[in-house]
């Protein structure tokens, strides 16, 4: 017990943004490792991560200097001058929040617009991007001109007027929990058509609708809003602890697929997870390939018929298959030896690593009957659906 009468709420306070910051700046550079050092290729919506994350940081830093100034004790045990910093803090804690929160969901609509180009997708994200950003553009005005004038925020005793802002919370609150869910459910039909088998489906589905665990704290966060107590110094400790695992957990679920990227560089972590490389897999062929570097004959029509060669002086081998794609299909064609080598079946979530622009990529293992006196061949098929 301290002087007080009371132990004080700092530390709750301290040690939730501590250990939140810590989780999510981990989760931000492996995304950094791999989009830079990995891939070589970085998008907008990793520009949007990233700045949505020094938002994010800003916003717990913030906090934590909020406790050295009255934040987690009643109002009456805090001085003048503390309060006065207090609502400083407050000031700048609530800009932060806005523009993490907007810019983490403004990531995920761009993000969404290179894996999934479909028209009405495309357009529906347009719209979510034209909500996002007209959010975050009035919500900063409503923030920095509540009071007239300005300084009356963080200067209760100046003369002027703050206008009641709980129902402005509500609205926000309503919109914020209408884009969450748009985001995170749009994806799930397209996951349902990729070709795949259920157990894979479902956890891909599971890894894009991580999200929706931020509705959950959304609306923890909200159940907060009803209490107006002028012990504000008090009140506000669960909102501000929820407010950063908001804005937490959702860069932290916007990295969380580049994790199986990074693990996939471990060779002995590989091995064991059974994960594929982070390059696309060439068959170990000369034969065929158009370039020293290249192992596949990328196909662009939606139906190809492919005949086989004569290999090798091995008689005459032929084979006709067919080989259907979305937008293209990779074809190994042979090995030098008169054998075509098939490699296993590879579900590359993205980022795609065959053309490093992000993507889900699904390989399949396709069987061609060859009639020879020599051998049989096999090929393998990869295509990919947006």
């Amino acid at each position: 017990m301290s002087d007080l009468g009371y132990e004080s709420r700092a530390p709750t306070v301290v040690i939730a943004n501590v250990v939140l910051l810590t989780i999510t700046g981990i989760f931000i550079l492996v995304r950094l490792w791999v989009r830079v050092f990995l891939l070589h290729q970085v998008g907008l919506d990793d520009v949007l991560i990233w700045a949505a994350s020094v938002f994010c940081f800003l916003l717990g830093i913030v906090e934590i200097m909020m406790t050295k100034h009255g934040l987690g004790l009643h109002i009456a045990d805090v001085s003048d001058a503390d309060f006065e910093k207090f609502l400083q803090l407050d000031f700048v804690s609530a800009l932060a929040y806005i523009w993490a929160f907007v810019l983490i969901k403004l990531s995920f609509a761009v993000f969404y617009l290179r894996v999934i180009p479909t028209q009405g997708f495309r357009r529906l994200n347009y719209v979510i991007i034209a909500i996002l950003a007209a959010q975050g553009v009035e919500e900063t005005f409503v923030v920095c001109f509540a009071c007239t004038p300005i300084w009356k925020f963080w200067k209760p005793t100046a003369a002027g007027s703050c206008l009641n802002l709980l129902r402005f919370y509500y609205i926000s609150f309503g919109i914020k929990l209408a884009t969450d869910l748009a985001l995170f459910i749009e994806p799930i039909p397209t996951l349902f058509r990729l070709k795949l088998p259920w157990v894979k489906r479902i956890g891909l589905i599971v890894m894009f609708s991580l999200g929706l665990l931020t509705c959950v704290i959304s609306i923890i966060r909200a159940t907060y809003l009803n209490d107006t107590s002028s012990d504000v110094t008090w009140r506000l400790i669960d909102p501000i602890d929820w407010s950063t695992a908001e804005v937490s957990s959702l860069i932290i679920c916007a990295c969380v697929p580049y994790v199986r990227n990074l693990l996939a560089e471990i060779p002995f972590v590989n091995e064991a997870l059974g994960l594929s490389s982070n390059h696309s897999k060439g068959y170990p062929s000369n034969y065929g390939a158009r370039s020293g570097q290249d192992n596949s004959i990328a196909l662009q029509t939606q139906r190809t018929y492919i005949q086989s060669r004569n290999l090798k002086g091995h008689g005459n081998v032929s084979a006709n298959a067919t080989a259907t794609a979305s937008h293209h299909t990779n074809i190994g064609v042979g090995n030098g030896n008169g054998r075509i080598r098939a490699t296993e079946s590879t579900e590359e979530i993205f980022p795609n690593y065959m053309d490093k622009q992000g993507g889900i990529v699904v390989s399949t293992d396709v069987k061609v009957a060859v009639e020879s006196s020599h051998s049989q061949s096999q090929t393998r098929s990869s295509y990919s659906e947006p």
